[in-house]
């Protein structure tokens, strides 16, 4: 990853920006300049199969409450396993919405997921995957640029930078999928970013590669428009 010195190369996409002082609810224009076209790009979950969601309880205050869900933890100890990603089976958002009978959206209601339980988690190797493919087989994937939004928030003094495919996931991977990134190539033909609190990335691209896009049926994604809502706080 190498510094990048001059900011006009930037200039593009920073002056797009505008969501520190814009009104709520934050939409898509918020974070990205113009482009053809916008995508969410889903990120996998997986759940724990047996794991006896109508039993615990949510809110538990009581010291029988506490016990209960204790009792179902310990039953469970992946719960508390941070490498024990491959004992939770991927499951689609949808699929998972329906099963816990919270109406569909591609993007929004995921949060009504029983999270707090433990047994769903992030699949962080399988979102890698997904944003690995991506970078492989879109076009124009050379001289790529990584501009670092929130670069402050993880003590760093540089925010713009030439990385590598590698590189950069790397540092999403490093900062939990948690870091406002923003990957694009000199073209400016698309761009790829990760948000702070999102919960899925977005792919943006013009219409001059969309026939080279088809590679995208390959993972889960949805349709975004410029309008369409980010965050509402």
């Amino acid at each position: 990853m190498q510094k990048i010195e001059s900011s006009e190369i930037n200039e593009w996409l920073v002056n797009a920006i505008n969501w520190q002082n814009d009104s709520r609810p934050l939409k898509v224009l918020n974070f990205l300049p113009k482009f053809d076209n916008y995508v969410g790009v889903t990120w996998k979950i997986g759940i724990i199969e047996n794991f006896p969601f109508s039993d615990f309880i949510a809110n538990a205050k009581s010291e029988a409450e506490i016990k209960n869900n204790r009792e179902i933890w310990n039953c469970h100890p992946q719960v508390f396993d941070e490498n024990a990603e491959s004992q939770f089976v991927e499951i689609s958002t949808e699929e998972a919405l329906r099963r816990f009978k919270i109406p569909y959206h591609e993007y929004k209601n995921d949060r009504k997921l029983p999270w707090n339980t433990g047994a769903i988690r992030i699949l962080e190797s399988k979102i890698i995957e997904s944003l690995s493919l991506i970078v492989d087989k879109i076009p124009e994937n050379k001289n790529l640029i990584l501009y670092w939004e929130d670069y402050y928030r993880y003590n760093i003094e540089d925010n713009l930078f030439k990385i590598s495919k590698e590189e950069f996931l790397k540092e999403i991977e490093d900062t939990g999928f948690d870091a406002s990134l923003y990957l694009y190539p000199e073209s400016k033909n698309w761009c790829l970013i990760n948000l702070e609190d999102l919960g899925f990335n977005i792919l943006a691209f013009n219409n001059k590669i969309k026939p080279q896009m088809e590679f995208l049926t390959e993972v889960e994604n949805f349709k975004l428009t410029e309008e369409s809502e980010l965050f509402r706080y």
